[in-house]
């Protein structure tokens, strides 16, 4: 039997005190020189350590895993997210556990139970609404949460998203420049999710301070009713028959089931419709030869949401903190002038 490597193997191997290395595997990094961490990284690599996470809990009454709720893994948005929460949270020596919601407020209260008995030392969580209090029993607990893209402000925790009045009139902005007489507004139903609510407002915002007639073109539709979302698609066609037209989508989610309507009934883009959406997945540049996106940093949301819950963790922060990224218009073919 192979004999088991010990932090005291890593120690000798690196060169370096056991309190460095018991501070690297801590996570710790800021208490070290770089050298120093790159000495034991390179050690643990050499000798293939993998430190006990159950003992360093032990030692200091910490679980090492951090829970993330995604609201709906099929979105390209919760994948670029959890791969960049995933980059920070290896790094410092914590395991995740992932869970998706599928935008289900009561499967979303379980997870948030179901984590808080494994004993999480923090949470991210791309929250459906409608289970604040829950979300206070974890405050309560002394378990940090990070509200991700969709803010509750009067719970008072830290939240990382997306500017959602600057892309929406950025992008809305585009378009009006561009001649458009008619752009609907596609998203499912709000219900308790901040960002939805959000930029329907800020849609409403940019189109009456314009005077545009659009501001009644709102359509909330459910994709899992297909022939009532391919109602609401036609209704807004046939009201704007003879004029230049787009549809603005919440999210790239939705602007696939528009897209996928739309090639169904040989709806020519962008010559007889016009196409803007949030989100930049992989397929925009190629569907109708490409798709106009509001594009947002979603790894970097991911790495900022991890170090928020991490300094929570280790106690260098205690009040709550905000931070909203700007959004960026990828410009392609599915939005041409007017």
């Amino acid at each position: 039997m192979a004999q088991k490597i010990t932090i005291y193997d890593v120690a000798k191997r690196a060169g370096v005190s056991k309190t460095s290395v018991s501070r690297y595997l801590g996570g710790r990094l800021d208490e070290l020189a770089d050298k120093t961490k790159k000495k034991i990284e390179s050690a643990v690599q050499e000798l293939g350590y993998r430190p006990s996470t159950a003992a360093r809990g032990l030692k200091g009454r910490k679980s090492y895993l951090i829970g993330v709720i995604i609201a709906d893994i099929r979105n390209p948005y919760s994948t670029a997210i959890l791969r960049g929460a995933e980059e920070i949270s290896s790094k410092n020596g914590y395991s995740l556990m992932i869970c998706n919601s599928d935008n289900n407020p009561e499967k979303e209260r379980n997870f948030i139970h179901m984590l808080q008995s494994h004993r999480i030392d923090g949470l991210i969580i791309h929250t459906t609404g409608g289970n604040n209090s829950s979300l206070l029993e974890m405050k309560d607990d002394s378990i940090p949460v990070v509200l991700l893209d969709r803010n509750i402000p009067e719970l008072d925790m830290d939240f990382v998203g997306l500017d959602n009045r600057q892309a929406t009139e950025d992008s809305l902005g585009f378009l009006l420049q561009r001649n458009y007489e008619r752009i609907a507004f596609f998203s499912e139903p709000f219900q308790e999710i901040s960002t939805r609510h959000e930029r329907y407002q800020f849609f409403q915002d940019v189109l009456k301070k314009n005077n545009h007639e659009s501001s009644d073109d709102i359509y909330i539709v459910s994709t899992d009713d297909g022939c009532l979302f391919r109602n609401k698609l036609v209704s807004f066609l046939e009201d704007a028959q003879g004029q230049s037209k787009a549809i603005f989508t919440v999210n790239a989610l939705l602007m696939l089931k528009v897209a996928n309507e739309l090639n169904t009934m040989n709806i020519s883009v962008p010559d007889e419709l016009s196409l803007l959406t949030f989100d930049n997945p992989d397929w925009a540049p190629v569907v109708f030869g490409g798709i106009t996106c509001i594009e947002q940093p979603t790894f970097e949301i991911g790495v900022s949401a991890m170090k928020m819950v991490l300094e929570r963790i280790r106690g260098e922060r205690t009040t709550s903190q905000s931070f909203m990224y700007k959004g960026k218009l990828i410009k392609r073919n599915s939005t041409p002038e007017k």
